[in-house]
């Protein structure tokens, strides 16, 4: 096969009380076809665990940065190996 692979693998990392959504699964590798995006993964995430992301009480990341400061927000390509994050938003006071 010439040219990039055929699908892209990143993980999905769920932190403190997000893993109750994901029947305490702490971490998902998913592939998908090369040139998905990050809308991609929130359509996966809806479908397999009822999750809006991104949410209004849910934090989202791509390689430590948010989904909101990313240039390309939901249409960033994803690349192998890229990590995403999600873990509940803090209040503090």
């Amino acid at each position: 096969m010439n040219g990039p692979s055929a699908t892209v693998t990143v993980r999905i990392r769920y932190l403190s009380a997000i893993r109750e959504k994901t029947g305490g699964r702490r971490q998902d590798e998913l592939s998908l076809p090369h040139g998905s995006t990050l809308l991609s993964v929130a359509d996966w995430l809806q479908k397999s665990y009822s999750m809006s992301v991104p949410g209004p009480s849910l934090m989202s990341t791509i390689n430590g940065y948010g989904w909101n400061q990313v240039p390309g927000g939901l249409a960033t390509e994803l690349h192998e190996g890229d990590e995403i994050a999600l873990f509940p938003l803090l209040s503090g006071g």
